[in-house]
């Protein structure tokens, strides 16, 4: 029993040591870049938003100004321009954007936004 205990604990710190981490970057333009990559993924088939809106049938065309901060985190989205669609569509595809996580990580204190058009009614159903 004296043995299991330290045993378990250094399972358990081995284990996190191998926990995937995000990449850290500094350069503005590259996490501009990569941020709109990581947009155009969140909508790529068998990702979470894709389905999402594909089971809820989502439509209109969004402009989408997203922030995002320090970890990754997407702190707010706001709505530039609305076509195509409706209101409940609108708020609950903004709802679902907000949910997201940027891959990446940059410097504390930093936040950067970009915007993006979504199209979603050029989804195939």
């Amino acid at each position: 029993m004296k043995r299991l205990v330290p045993l378990l604990l250094s399972v358990i710190v081995c284990t996190s040591a191998f926990a995937q981490k995000k990449e850290l970057l500094e350069d503005k333009d590259t996490i501009l870049q990569r941020a709109d990559q990581a947009l155009v993924a969140f909508m790529q088939p068998g990702a979470e938003l894709y389905e999402t809106v594909v089971k809820e049938n989502l439509t209109g065309t969004y402009a989408i100004q997203v922030s995002f901060r320090d970890k990754g985190d997407i702190c707010s989205v706001f709505v530039v321009s609305a076509e195509n669609g409706n209101i409940p569509s609108q708020n609950r595809f903004k709802d679902l954007v907000l949910q997201g996580n940027m891959p990446f990580k940059m410097p504390k204190g930093r936040q950067y936004n970009v915007t993006h058009t979504f199209d979603l009614n050029a989804i195939n159903r």
